[in-house]
């Protein structure tokens, strides 16, 4: 007759290794405080603000780091030294971990619709502003029409400045030709002004929608892989049907 192996005890709490059990209390840590600042990103909410929307996706995908990490120290070691207390949260954080990478996959279409309405504000606002300084341009350039060469002159001069050369024979034209080139200028910086925010918030967009897609993927993945989590106690109760009676 074989001999009846004795069960293996349950370990204590004293008796528990110190190394997985220090990673998974860093991990619980790093989820608290990560959940205390998502908590002060998102409130209080603007929604319908794409600024609001844009600059709160990018905060909480920048910190997204943080929760896989905590996520990866949490579920290390599956059920082996757990405490009691632990087998129905490591099941909610299971759930949690697909809810969240869902909520990051759905910020890629909102992030994209929200870059593409900033843009179109930045590119309004620019384009209204140098509308404003062409006006008060072509106002000093009508009074420039409308005075004499002997008045354009004497303004100079009270104003300290000595025309020489062809700008003492000709001031008004002088002064029309100095506008026309300024207004050039003005437009080839409005040009370089739109292209430079444009790219900002280009790189921003990529930078942080591609970072939201995969750290999406990445926690969905993490909910499939932590299935153990979800039916540790489905199998704890068909292992103790099976189990002869004494």
């Amino acid at each position: 007759m074989t001999q009846a192996q004795p069960e293996s005890p349950t370990p204590s709490p004293a008796s528990k290794p110190f190394s997985p059990v220090l990673l998974r209390w860093a991990g619980y840590g790093l989820l608290v405080l990560t959940t205390l600042d998502l908590f002060t990103i998102l409130f209080p909410p603007r929604f319908t603000n794409p600024i609001w929307e844009f600059e709160t996706m990018g905060a909480i995908v920048e910190r997204v780091p943080v929760p896989l990490l905590a996520a990866a120290l949490i579920f290390f070691g599956e059920m082996q030294f757990r405490s009691k207390w632990e087998r129905p949260v490591l099941k909610f954080l299971s759930w949690v971990s697909m809810l969240f990478g869902i909520f990051l996959l759905l910020l890629v279409p909102l992030g994209v619709t929200n870059t593409l309405r900033l843009n179109s504000q930045s590119m309004d606002l620019i384009s209204n502003q140098f509308s404003q300084q062409l006006e008060q341009v072509a106002a000093f350039e009508k009074q420039i029409n409308d005075a004499s060469a002997e008045q354009i002159k004497g303004f100079l001069e009270s104003q300290g400045v000595t025309l020489e050369g062809d700008a003492a024979r000709a001031p008004k034209e002088q002064m029309l030709s100095q506008l026309s080139q300024f207004k050039e200028r003005m437009q080839e910086q409005v040009e370089i002004e739109k292209a430079s925010r444009r790219n900002r918030l280009m790189e921003s967009s990529a930078k942080w929608n591609l970072s939201a897609l995969i750290s999406g993927f990445l926690f969905i993945y993490i909910w499939y892989l932590t299935r153990w989590a979800r039916s540790a106690k489905k199998k704890r109760s068909k292992a103790s049907k099976t189990q002869p009676a004494a």
